[in-house]
């Protein structure tokens, strides 16, 4: 009997317990709009080196550790950096140097001034001379050139013809005589009339012989005009050396009068000078700069989320070493059921537990999103064959909580978010 009781005690205290709950879990949502599908967020901060590039050298944070604003975090090989600025300090102080060089020289011009002019234009007359005389002589080659290489090249032409004509007798003669020979030989003709065509043969064997060396000597002739080129060419040689030293003259001629001249250009090289040393210190700066860049400090007060690289790997810009996240920048975003956000706006309350450290905390809802989330899915929906199956779609909204402490701050966590109807 006494079991029957307590059995029926415990079913009593069930059905209220049960019937408490669901009291509870309806009046929540009759009060708010509850989602389990909320997350803990925080804007990312990729920390790599802005404009210079190397091996990392020195790592000073590691992962999950807070760190203040202008913290170092990493350091990347600076020697090529360093040597760009000690590449410049020298070159601003050659630049010094020859400014220096040029106003001394501005100095004594000034001081100074003028006076050899007229011996460099006497020089230049001279040589002018000497090369009017020079054309003279190579025109006369040149003239004799021509005329024996016509000679000889129209006496080469001869032999050449006289060569073909003779060789054209020989090959009649030669023909005539094996053909005699042969009817010699058969007794058909006489020894006298053999013999004539011998020695009419052996004529025109002579003659060939002769055409041959007549050709050999004419164009030997004209290997010796053709020759007579090289004295052309010492003399051409001899006017181009003097031309070049003319015009050597020349411009000691137009230094020598531009140096009257030469004092406001040279005052303008100076300025340039100036210029170009202004422009190296800008270089120079901005070399300091990329060197200060080496050493990569953390923008704000945050924690390292993530190491991405290790010492001794190359990096380049926008490849990150480390990322962070700071903790102002921390929000949650909730993804609510299509037919409930119509039940809230932005700036209505909001209750969030944080999962991580099991704590609630209050906050507002800060915006909310204008597409659902499978609008940006990598694969959407497609209904276009006409199978469709109705899914609820979710709409992000951000929500900005009040007071939260860093060590409940965990991006990515789970956070179940309660937010008020209005």
């Amino acid at each position: 009997m006494n079991g029957k009781k307590w059995f029926s005690i415990a079913g009593i205290i069930a059905i209220i317990a049960a019937t408490a709950w669901l009291i509870h879990y309806f009046y929540l949502r009759h009060l708010y709009v509850i989602s389990e599908d909320a997350f803990q967020k925080a804007d990312i901060i990729s920390i790599s080196t802005q404009d210079t590039s190397g091996k990392i050298t020195k790592l000073y944070v590691k992962e999950f550790s807070k760190v203040k604003k202008g913290e170092p975090l990493f350091q990347i090989d600076s020697s090529l950096y360093q040597k760009q600025v000690e590449a410049l300090d020298k070159k601003i102080e050659a630049l010094n140097y020859k400014k220096l060089s040029l106003e001394n020289k501005l100095s004594k011009m000034e001081k100074q001034l003028p006076e050899q002019i007229k011996m460099v234009i006497d020089k230049l007359k001279g040589e002018k001379q000497k090369l009017s005389m020079l054309k003279n002589k190579e025109n006369l080659y040149i003239s004799e050139y021509q005329t024996s290489v016509s000679k000889a090249k129209s006496a080469v032409d001869a032999a050449e013809k006289g060569v073909e004509a003779a060789k054209t007798d020989l090959n009649r003669w030669k023909n005539q005589y094996e053909r005699f020979k042969k009817l010699y030989e058969k007794e058909i003709i006489s020894k006298q009339q053999y013999e004539q065509i011998e020695s009419a043969f052996k004529a025109a064997q002579f003659k060939y012989q002769k055409a041959l060396a007549e050709l050999t000597v004419a164009k030997e002739n004209l290997k010796s005009a053709l020759s007579l080129k090289n004295r052309i060419e010492i003399v051409k040689k001899e006017r181009k050396a003097l031309e070049s030293k003319i015009a050597a003259t020349e411009k000691e001629v137009k230094i020598a009068r531009a140096n009257l001249k030469s004092i406001k250009e040279l005052k303008n090289s100076i300025n340039a000078l100036e210029k170009e040393i202004e422009a190296n210190k800008a270089q120079l700066e901005k070399a300091k700069i990329l060197l200060s860049h080496t050493a990569v400090k953390s923008p704000v007060d945050g924690v390292v989320a993530k190491k991405w690289r290790e010492k001794g790997e190359f990096i380049t810009p926008g490849l990150p070493v480390y990322s962070l996240y700071n903790p102002e920048s921390f929000y949650v975003l909730a993804w609510i059921e299509e037919d409930k956000v119509k039940e809230f706006k932005t700036g209505s309350r909001v209750k969030a537990e944080l999962e991580v450290c099991g704590e609630t905390f209050d906050g507002k809802v800060s915006s909310i999103g204008t597409a659902a989330g499978s609008t940006f899915a990598l694969i959407p929906r497609d209904t276009s064959q006409g199978e469709f199956t109705k899914v609820t779609q979710r709409i992000p909204v951000k929500i900005k909580l009040k007071d939260v402490p860093i060590n409940c701050i965990k991006p990515g966590t789970s956070v179940t978010v309660y937010i008020h109807k209005d």
